[in-house]
């Protein structure tokens, strides 16, 4: 019977601890990479009462957040509108419910990475980019 060498366990265990620090959530692997999180009142100031172009994958979408908590969206080019509401948390995310999600809020964190913002999901899945935001009463 042969055993492996030394130098064969040091390269699997090098492997398994490579295989491992690259199987984070894209959140986690944001913050690691240098991104901020952003605190409730920058979520605030960054969405309440404008206007936000988003991307998620290949479609982009058109959100307003007013101040009423009343989350309108649309995507660009049609095929989906809707109606829900928002509320930033104290512990530094927004959630949102849109009408089909039959009451139930899907919170997401923001980050910052240089210019860049994105929101993340529960499962640290980043869910949008967020490509401009302005100041607006509505779509």
């Amino acid at each position: 019977m042969t055993y492996p060498t030394p130098v064969v366990i040091a390269a699997c265990c090098t492997l398994m601890a490579a295989t491992s620090a690259s199987a984070g959530t894209a959140l986690e692997e944001a913050l690691a990479s240098g991104a901020e999180r952003l605190s409730s009142d920058e979520i605030a100031e960054l969405l309440v009462g404008k206007r936000v172009v988003a991307r998620a994958g290949d479609k982009v979408f058109n959100f307003h957040y007013a101040p009423t908590n009343v989350l309108q969206g649309e995507l660009q080019g049609g095929g989906w509108s809707g109606t829900g509401h928002y509320a930033i948390t104290d512990g530094n995310e927004v959630c949102v419910s849109m009408a089909q999600d039959a009451g139930r809020y899907r919170c997401l964190t923001v980050l910052r990475h240089g210019d860049s913002l994105q929101k993340f999901n529960a499962r640290g899945d980043k869910t949008f980019d967020l490509l401009e935001t302005t100041t607006a009463s509505g779509l």
